[in-house]
């Protein structure tokens, strides 16, 4: 509960548009916006806000920095504001909102809101619940933190079971997870979401939040020592589990505990697509395939199940194996301490959205010193590519799965045995000195793709023929007949085929058009050249 002078500022904030305190402002009600949703255009799933489509785009920040709600977590919404984010990622921990139980408070959760909304990027909750990466908490004895289950759960084991490992086999010391075959858990975890999704109903008018993280990486198996040589074959030993197993027929102790943490998600999915229509979505870390659809298939309100772990463009890679069932892909969380993600930021974005055609693409901004966020030349990469596809969403969305689009990017290939920097960055290979040993264009034409490698390539849109040369991602869209937008980042655009080109520089603000000015192209014969030198949305008519 806020106390009374907290309660009497944030009435003055709201009465004068000042935020009274900046570490805990009050949340602005409006009138309620469209629900995200997530819908097919021309066959692709399509995410959509407000009735427009909508990229994810952005980074989750480190549940150890964003949980402290300081300068640094701050500094984290800033960074992603003016790098061209339009979304943030939060860890929102079971004990902040219910550190007793039945005792409700969303002070913790508003604050994250409010942050996100004044900078105009909406906001995905991770509920960090009763399994965070097979753990309850983070570290152990006098140096937890942060704690993910309230301390009723934890401190009354006999009321709340944890998973139980047969001998010798043990989790991490923050570990193990809440079984998910202990009803009561399960009572309490529902309640919990439900409470949470009933106040964002009542107080997040202007949809702030769009997405929602159930719980974080179920059953990762995270070993206190070195991992068993079958995995497969441990499962929770508890007398629920024990029941359980019993009754039923199971592959192996793996196959066991995913089937019983399907049936806990959808419980709790369930009752939340019967309170409030936001996307509720779960995270792989490194899941095997087959692991996806037995939560796709026996929880009909869980929307997708997003991967964690990509860094590269390289295929086949753990996104396109979970690609099962009814999901969409989703690159939930890119980790910017691998230096490939570090290599790859710029072309993540366009594989995502170009060449997996998927709903978004968020890093997975860690600690230091391997954030982009303090790193100014990694800053300066994310948001150069950024920029086109947060300024023209509705006619790349609009253009997805049809001929009217070209996309590209870069797959490179890395030289074996690198070492890196304490920034995460590759150090020259031992052989030759060389980081990227080769790499090629993957290019997308509507339905259809192929690789190139040459430096330029040739595309027709319309009755335009362009060449594309210098860039390393990109895209371009035929709008109407005699009309084509270029999202790129950096590259020399050469138009034949046409007789007069005009050109502008601009955005989007969904369908609608902002100029913000012309563009002259340089003629050359019969040829316009368009060299794009900063990252740009340019409209061109011929």
């Amino acid at each position: 509960m806020k106390k009374p002078f907290a309660i009497i500022s944030s009435l003055i904030a709201l009465i004068y548009g000042i935020q009274a305190h900046a570490d805990k402002p009050a949340l602005v009600r409006a009138p309620s916006a469209a629900p995200a949703s997530i819908v097919k255009l021309h066959g692709i799933p399509t995410f959509q806000v407000d009735g427009r489509p909508f990229f994810i785009l952005g980074a989750q920040c480190d549940i150890w920095r964003s949980t402290h709600q300081d300068a640094q977590t701050l500094a984290f919404f800033d960074g992603f504001r003016d790098m061209n984010a339009t979304t943030v990622s939060v860890g929102i921990p079971w004990s902040k909102t219910e550190p007793k139980r039945d005792e409700y408070d969303f002070t913790f959760l508003d604050w994250f809101i409010k942050q996100a909304q004044s900078r105009g990027l909406k906001l995905i909750v991770n509920l960090f619940n009763s399994d965070v990466c097979g753990k309850v908490q983070e570290g152990v004895g006098d140096s937890v933190y942060p704690q993910y289950a309230p301390d009723y759960i934890l401190k009354n084991p006999d009321d709340y079971t944890r998973i139980t490992l047969p001998y010798p086999y043990k989790y991490d010391a923050a570990g193990p997870p809440m079984c998910p075959n202990d009803p009561r858990t399960l009572d309490r975890e529902k309640k919990l979401v439900l409470k949470t999704v009933q106040h964002l109903k009542a107080t997040d008018g202007h949809r702030t939040v769009i997405m929602i993280q159930l719980d974080n990486e179920f059953y990762y198996q995270q070993w206190e020592k070195e991992r068993p040589p079958d995995e497969k074959s441990i499962r929770c030993r508890c007398h629920f589990c024990d029941e359980k197993w019993a009754a039923g027929k199971w592959k192996d102790g793996e196959d066991f505990m995913f089937h019983s943490f399907a049936t806990y998600v959808r419980s709790i999915t369930d009752a939340v697509a019967g309170t409030y229509d936001i996307p509720v979505y779960l995270n792989s870390p490194w899941w095997p395939p087959y692991v996806v659809p037995i939560f796709l298939d026996n929880c009909p309100h869980l929307s997708l199940v997003g991967i964690d772990g990509i860094f590269a463009v390289r295929e086949p890679n753990v996104l396109t194996t979970s690609q099962l069932s009814r999901n969409i892909p989703f690159a939930a969380e890119n980790p910017t301490e691998q230096p490939e993600t570090r290599l790859n930021l710029d072309i993540l974005p366009y594989y995502t959205l170009v060449g997996q055609q998927g709903i978004g693409n968020l890093l997975w901004e860690c600690h230091q010193p391997f954030t982009v966020v303090e790193d100014a030349a990694a800053r300066r990469r994310y948001q150069t590519a950024l920029y086109p596809l947060k300024n023209a969403m509705q006619p790349i969305a609009d253009a997805r799965g049809t001929d009217n689009l070209v996309g590209w990017y870069t797959v490179r290939s890395v030289a074996p045995n690198l070492s890196v920097d304490a920034s995460g960055n590759f150090l020259p290979g031992k052989a030759d000195g060389k980081i990227v040993t080769a790499q090629h264009i993957f290019l997308r034409e509507g339905a259809n793709s192929r690789k190139v490698e040459t430096e330029s390539f040739e595309v027709t849109l319309g009755v335009a023929h362009l060449n594309i040369s210098g860039s390393a991602s990109g895209i371009a869209v035929l709008t109407k007949p005699g009309e084509i937008v270029l999202a790129i980042p950096k590259g020399k655009v050469t138009i034949t085929g046409v007789a007069k080109v005009t050109a502008e520089d601009g955005k989007y603000d969904g369908a609608t058009w902002i100029s913000a000015g012309e563009v002259h192209p340089a003629q050359i014969g019969n040829a316009f050249v368009l060299d794009i030198t900063e990252s740009k949305v340019i409209r061109v008519k011929f």
